[in-house]
């Protein structure tokens, strides 16, 4: 018991950093650049670096920090217009066509996640700050993620699994909040319907068209921003 005990206090306070650190990216209390000070994070939540160092080596799979060769981290650079636009078209070759294969090889669990995905969609917050809008991003990330990983072909799995889109999205909700979350409600039931159904094509076009639609509010979002926009003009 005192070994099981000592593992689940580790594994709560990983857990704990990683929330702290991801709110600090999010809010951009941490730069898109700047470097994570470990040491600081960890003497200010009274832990050791061990949790710390989990946490971030989580968050990189998020690909919301990238860790450097000399072991430290930073917060992921800041995405461009032109990244963005390269998110989404990359999105656009793979999603519809998971969501149509889900649609055939769809299980119970399938649905019942999907489902659950949704209503945690329509209860988490949609506010500026990212304590108010993560469980947003985290449920939406959850309904594609679920949609990827029974699709039935392992390359379209990775392929999403390594895009991490929504986690990539998710610091252009700060100061904006989640302003499209009923369209994305609308979206995602549309789409677990079809694939509820077996229906491939309307799983696959739905799919589409949700992809198409936060393609461009998103963009518009970027370009609208002035930093972003002089970065996409150099070259």
């Amino acid at each position: 018991m005192p070994a099981a005990d000592k593992t689940l206090d580790k594994t709560s306070l990983a857990e704990q950093a990683y929330n702290h650190i991801r709110n600090l990216v999010l809010d951009q209390a941490v730069e898109p650049g700047e470097v994570i000070g470990i040491d600081v994070i960890a003497s200010k939540l009274g832990v050791s670096q061990t949790p710390i160092r989990e946490a971030l080596a989580r968050l990189e799979g998020d690909r919301l920090v990238v860790r450097l060769r000399n072991g430290r981290y930073k917060a992921a650079p800041a995405m461009s217009l032109l990244d963005y636009a390269h998110l989404f078209q990359t999105r656009l070759l793979l999603e519809p066509a998971a969501a149509a294969l889900a649609a055939q090889h769809r299980t119970e669990q399938t649905i019942t996640t999907l489902e659950q995905s949704i209503k945690g969609i329509n209860s988490a917050g949609r506010g500026p700050r990212s304590q108010l809008f993560v469980n947003f991003v985290d449920a939406d990330a959850l309904f594609h993620q679920t949609i990827a990983a029974d699709c039935g072909n392992m390359f379209i799995t990775g392929a999403l699994a390594q895009l991490q889109a929504n986690h990539r999205i998710g610091p252009l909700y700060r100061n904006r909040g989640v302003v499209d979350a009923d369209a994305v409600i609308a979206e995602h039931t549309k789409i677990c319907a079809a694939i509820r159904a077996g229906d491939a094509k309307g799983a696959e076009d739905a799919m589409r068209h949700h992809i198409e639609r936060a393609r461009d509010v998103i963009l518009a979002w970027v370009e609208d921003a002035p930093a972003t926009q002089d970065s996409t003009k150099k070259g």
